[in-house]
């Protein structure tokens, strides 16, 4: 682990560009047309590579694994759903969002359980 446990402005960048790539290439899976397109399957797993990058180095950096997970948890599945909503033109019921929403926040409570 890295030398300091603190969490630091630059981290909590590095975090935001790893919430930003993650729901960057989940967004651009279905371009890859199950990785038969090679243009779009580089640009997605390139994507997912940096964004491992970023994870592993905040890890290193000391930011606690117990809180990225349930943030990257709740932040990219909503995320994934309103691109899928926005762009691939996906339909969403109000009651599928509002479960969805209620699961996210269940599982941000849980996160402060200790």
């Amino acid at each position: 682990m890295g030398s300091s446990s603190t969490i630091t402005a630059g981290s909590v960048a590095l975090f935001a560009f790893l919430i930003a790539t993650q729901i960057v290439a989940v967004s651009l899976l279905p371009r890859t047309a199950a990785f038969t397109n090679v243009f779009w399957t580089v640009a997605c797993l390139g994507v997912y590579a940096v964004s491992l990058w970023s994870l592993a180095y905040i890890l290193y950096s000391g930011m606690p694994l117990s809180l990225m997970v349930p943030i990257l948890s709740a932040i990219v599945p909503l995320a994934s759903i309103a691109v899928a909503v926005i762009f691939y033109k996906e339909p969403a019921s109000l009651l599928k969002v509002m479960l969805l929403c209620s699961a996210c926040g269940i599982i941000g409570v849980a996160s402060t359980v200790k």
